[in-house]
């Protein structure tokens, strides 16, 4: 009799995802968002999904109820080490543990590329977040050579295309970075590195930097060719999810 191997869980895949402290080598991608997306957001219920290594929620806690969940180990280690209030959760197949209609923000940036099922992570998203609510959501340019489980969904149109579906509304996006070949070109010369020990002196260059990449590079490169594109959603109808299965039952029982 053939012996069935064991098949090691998501978050034993995940468990080392991030180094062993708080990392800042986002830091840039990280404050070009709180600018674009949370300036002046004050007395808010936030929650984080996949922020192991800080998030935007390190620097958004101190006005706000900030929360972070994240499938790896080491990275719920990462949010308890600066005192953000964190859970271990596979946001794939299992649920946030908070009410409904808790949170006033719900973020996830460059996470909807890792799971099993987006799906799952939406309604979940849209069961947590208030009527009309605001999340805010990233996914990197399959031209950056980035991995998929689902390529075709990943595409900014039909990305987008698949937040409709599901009830929400998009009332911005932003394009952040510049995609292989042009980043490795311009990233040699002026990307440089961080004090991670003072993430306020942030280097010229790099200030230079992001500048071009996120502002002036917007209006000269398409859209196609950033390095990956925010989503700013309203949760207008919390059961979107919900709904789409029904529609779908809907327009296709009569059709076979």
């Amino acid at each position: 009799m053939r012996k069935i191997g064991t098949i090691s869980s998501d978050k034993d895949i995940y468990r080392n995802y991030f180094r062993k402290e708080v990392s800042n080598k986002n830091i840039l991608r990280y404050q070009w968002i709180l600018q674009e997306f949370f300036n002046n957001v004050e007395n808010k219920k936030v929650l984080e999904i996949g922020c192991g290594d800080g998030g935007i929620i390190q620097f958004l806690r101190k006005r706000n109820y900030a929360v972070g969940i994240d499938i790896s180990y080491q990275g719920i280690e990462n949010l308890k080490s600066i005192g953000i209030e964190s859970y271990l959760i596979d946001i794939s197949k299992e649920t946030i543990p908070f009410e409904n209609n808790f949170f006033d923000y719900v973020i996830a940036l460059e996470v909807f590329e890792h799971l099993k099922s987006p799906q799952n992570a939406i309604e979940e998203i849209q069961r947590v977040c208030k009527k009309n609510g605001k999340v805010v959501l990233s996914i990197p340019n399959y031209r950056t050579g980035h991995k998929f489980i689902y390529r075709g969904l990943f595409t900014f149109r039909r990305f987008e295309n698949y937040l409709k579906d599901n009830g929400f509304e998009i009332i911005n996006k932003k394009q952040y970075g510049i995609c292989p070949p042009l980043w490795s070109i311009w990233g040699r010369f002026l990307l440089k590195k961080i004090n991670e020990n003072d993430i306020s002196k942030i280097p010229f260059t790099s200030k230079i930097n992001r500048f071009f990449s996120s502002a002036y590079w917007r209006f000269v490169i398409p859209t196609k060719f950033c390095w990956l594109l925010v989503f700013e959603i309203l949760n207008k109808n919390p059961d979107g999810a919900k709904k789409l299965y029904k529609d779908i039952s809907d327009e296709t029982k009569n059709a076979y």
